[in-house]
């Protein structure tokens, strides 16, 4: 895991409760300075996985003091390196009295994996959200791409639309809204998936009103059928975005695994109609569905599963029922959607 300097700004006569909450923090990985205004200055060394808890730690003692502020920046590397820390010997009666105290978190919020911390996912994945002019235009250039590795019947081209990876950002925003129910970030996410997809869909149709297209072309007619394996496709590139994500993994490998089930069927499900073959068009209408489905309900669940919570109980209870919620509707839609997939396939079979 990667390192991170955490910096903490905040009045002078405060600076002893501050260094009660560093006691776990080796000596020579925090300096300390007095600046003008009778403040303190702080900087500390640590690990990426360790952030988290100290910085909610600091923040709960001094969100209310004049003058705070904390400042979390990335490390590319440290001389002398930094020694790998032991693993804490484990106590089941600590474990225990910390799940029985209480606190709703203490005993469920540990990831599997290590992770960055809750702001600087929040960071990462929100800074993908947007409505802007330049969201537009990679959405339209990621249509053309894949509209184009779609005509010509090729891989390495349609691969190039999902490095674009326009709607990772909003689905993987959608899926942390509902995790730490942030209704904010839910709406702006819903509005970035509804624009980005409008967009790509409009596009792929008006490419196929003006475009020859043969629809028994492999990558085309590949994404008119909806199996087992498209489901399974989605909700693995949606766990493999959201762990990526809390991990800090570069975007654009995330992307290539998550766009692969969400911009690609949608363009074919444009080009289709935009070719009157309505029944093709609605197949993939349903891949898009079910891809979106899986991917945000996979990504939800790895989010749990990888400790993601608010930093304040109240906020946590709020987040509980609404990941709650999220997850049953994500359930029942695929459940739908599987049946109907059924339904569908029956006259075939027969």
């Amino acid at each position: 895991m990667s390192l991170r300097l955490l910096q903490v700004v905040l009045p002078s006569a405060s600076a002893d409760d501050l260094e009660a909450l560093l006691t776990d923090v080796p000596p020579d990985l925090v300096w300390r300075d007095d600046i003008a205004g009778g403040l303190r200055f702080v900087s500390v060394l640590l690990r990426a996985e360790q952030v988290e808890s100290l910085s909610d730690a600091i923040n709960e003692r001094f969100r209310n003091e004049p003058a705070f502020r904390l400042i979390l920046f990335p490390i590319e590397a440290t001389k002398p390196k930094l020694e790998e820390p032991e693993a804490p010997a484990s106590d089941p009666d600590a474990q225990a009295e910390r799940g029985a105290d209480g606190d709703p978190e203490s005993s469920s919020a540990k990831p599997l994996i290590g992770r960055i911390s809750r702001e600087e996912l929040y960071e990462d994945i929100t800074s993908g959200v947007s409505r802007g002019g330049l969201f537009v235009v990679m959405v339209a250039l990621s249509t053309v791409v894949a509209a184009a590795g779609l005509l010509r019947d090729s891989a390495a081209v349609i691969i190039g639309a999902m490095v674009i990876a326009p709607l990772l950002g909003p689905n993987m925003a959608l899926a942390l809204g509902t995790t730490l129910g942030d209704r904010s970030l839910i709406r702006r996410a819903l509005v970035a998936n509804g624009i980005g997809g409008s967009i790509a869909l409009l596009m792929s149709v008006v490419i196929g009103l003006v475009v020859p297209i043969d629809p028994e072309g492999v990558e085309l007619a590949s994404r008119a059928i909806v199996g087992p394996a498209d489901i399974v496709l989605a909700l693995a590139s949606g766990a493999a975005g959201a762990l990526a994500f809390t991990t800090g993994a570069p975007a654009t490998l995330v992307g290539v695994m998550v766009a692969v089930a969400l911009l690609p069927p949608t363009t074919a499900a444009g080009l289709f109609l935009g070719t009157g073959a309505i029944t093709e068009g609605l197949n993939a209408l349903s891949l898009v569905a079910v891809n979106v489905v899986c991917v945000n309900l996979a990504a939800t669940a790895t989010f749990l599963v990888q400790g993601i919570r608010p930093d304040t109980w109240w906020e946590a209870d709020r987040a509980r029922s609404a990941t709650v919620r999220a997850l049953v509707v994500w359930v029942v839609l695929l459940l739908l959607l599987a049946a109907l997939l059924v339904i569908r396939a029956a006259p075939r079979a027969g």
